[in-house]
């Protein structure tokens, strides 16, 4: 094989019916982690926009990270690629990709404990959050 092909597998840690197979790949291969909120990925989601998208009019990075303020466990947080498609910055686009991919993602998180998914994570419930901390940034409230 020529030293400059890279094989590149992604994994869901979130999944644990996969146990005894990540455990044996993880003996086998290097693993890279890649959070939302850290280096490689941080300011992925931003960069992307600037460069394909920087008339888009929403601060969609802002949206992105509002809602993985409100997702507790790390491992299920959203990252910025359901976000870096050209679909998304058509009209509806973003709330599309918002019902038919972040949403059920977090509806299968979810399952049987009772959260009501659409109202903690639903476009319009982050885009009010959205709004409050700028309100907040802008009475003198870091928060």
């Amino acid at each position: 094989m020529p030293s400059n092909v890279f094989v590149i597998g992604t994994m869901n840690t979130a999944d644990r019916s996969v146990a005894l197979v990540d455990a044996a790949m993880r003996r086998r291969f290097a693993f890279l982690p890649l959070h939302p909120d850290d280096a490689p990925t941080q300011g992925l989601l931003e960069a992307w926009i600037a460069r394909h998208h920087p008339d888009s009019g929403e601060d969609v990075p802002a949206l992105h990270r509002a809602l993985n303020d409100r997702i507790e466990d790390r491992d299920f947080k959203i990252g910025p690629s359901y976000l870096m498609r050209d679909s998304v910055y058509r009209d509806g686009g973003l709330e599309r990709v918002w019902r038919t991919a972040i949403l059920p993602l977090l509806e299968e998180h979810h399952y049987g404990d009772g959260t009501d998914v659409a109202r903690r994570y639903g476009l319009e419930a982050v885009r009010r959050a959205v709004a409050d901390h700028r309100r907040g940034e802008a009475a003198g409230d870091p928060r």
